[in-house]
């Protein structure tokens, strides 16, 4: 018997009895029901398109990323759309999206932000209880903080030594004799002094936190008029103190130690730096005392070799102090 064409249109699972072949985007016929959820179909390249099944919409195979051979499996699994609507691959050595099962994507190997860029953020993580303090760990923790990272830290360290020579230079050119250019002098000196000052505890904080800044790191200060007037006002309360008598001016001194870091860190005025680095200070007043003492000597140590001694000396002892304002505060402190 012969089949008699049909004119009704075909619909999707029922054979084409006319013996007529669909067109190269039109849907392919199947037979009985579509595949479960799960069934892999293979789409031939190039050319055709593929109906993934549980979407309506035919996707073109050249739409779809060949990463392999000419044939590739596909399954029923959402893909994400990639910036132009395109499903999004993998990327080379990383584990691709997974919007069903919830799973992170991870990059490359190898990728993350460089080592000289700035970080923002913490790579240690603090506790927030107090620590307690122990000298010679907080030393040698400077020193190896240093030995790891020396050629920023002896950088800029040495801007120190060029304030003096320029102090030392202006003096001797000028050679001023009354008291107003010399106190203009001294003002000057001592700004660039805490501008350094301000920068060794920057960088030490950034040591603390697990990563090795680089020069200009030092100089990331946040308000550095907030960090000046900071040191200003430690420094006047100091040599008021020390006016009165040399004890209470050390008492001063050693009170308002770790103001620079509340300033810079948490960004408080001066006044609340200073008021925070002296409860900070009374939290454990004698092992503060003997830090103190002890970065006194390791300054007294750097100055025998001509001064030199201070460009290893001065980052040790910035380092100590800060490891000590960590571990009283309970913040992050990196491995050394």
């Amino acid at each position: 018997m012969t089949d008699t064409p049909r004119s009704a249109p075909d619909s999707p699972g029922d054979p084409d009895t006319a013996g007529r072949q669909p067109a190269p985007a039109e849907p392919r016929p199947g037979a009985g029901a579509e595949p479960a959820a799960d069934t892999p179909r293979t789409a031939d390249f190039p050319g055709g398109a593929v109906r993934t099944p549980g979407h309506g919409t035919p996707v073109a195979a050249d739409e779809i990323p060949a990463t392999g051979p000419a044939a590739r499996t596909i399954t029923d699994k959402p893909v994400l759309p990639g910036p132009a609507g395109r499903p999004e691959a993998p990327p080379p050595g990383g584990v691709g999206p997974d919007p069903v099962a919830g799973q992170p994507v991870y990059g490359p190997a190898g990728t993350g932000p460089a080592p000289d860029s700035q970080v923002y953020g913490y790579e240690a993580v603090g506790t927030g209880i107090p620590g307690r303090l122990d000298i010679g760990h907080a030393l040698s923790y400077g020193l190896e903080k240093f030995r790891r990272n020396p050629g920023p830290w002896v950088a800029v360290t040495s801007l120190g030594f060029i304030i003096y020579l320029l102090f030392y230079l202006v003096v001797r050119i000028t050679e001023p004799r009354s008291a107003f250019p010399l106190l203009f002098l001294f003002a000057a000196v001592m700004a660039g002094l805490w501008v350094l000052q301000a920068a060794l505890v920057r960088g030490a904080l950034y040591e603390t936190d697990g990563y090795r800044p680089g020069f200009g790191s030092y100089f990331y200060l946040g308000s550095l008029g907030n960090a000046f007037l900071t040191a200003l006002l430690a420094f006047l309360a100091t040599t008021l103190a020390s006016a009165l008598c040399l004890i209470p001016g050390m008492l001063v001194g050693i009170g308002c130690m770790f103001s620079l870091h509340f300033a810079i860190e948490q960004g408080q005025t001066p006044v609340e730096a200073i008021k925070s680095s002296v409860l900070l200070t009374l939290r454990d007043p004698w092992r503060v005392l003997l830090l103190v003492l002890t970065v006194v000597v390791v300054t007294c140590l750097g100055l025998l070799a001509c001064g030199l001694g201070l460009l290893v000396a001065g980052p040790v002892a910035a380092m100590a102090v800060t490891y000590a304002y960590r571990t009283l505060t309970g913040g992050p402190v990196s491995p050394a």
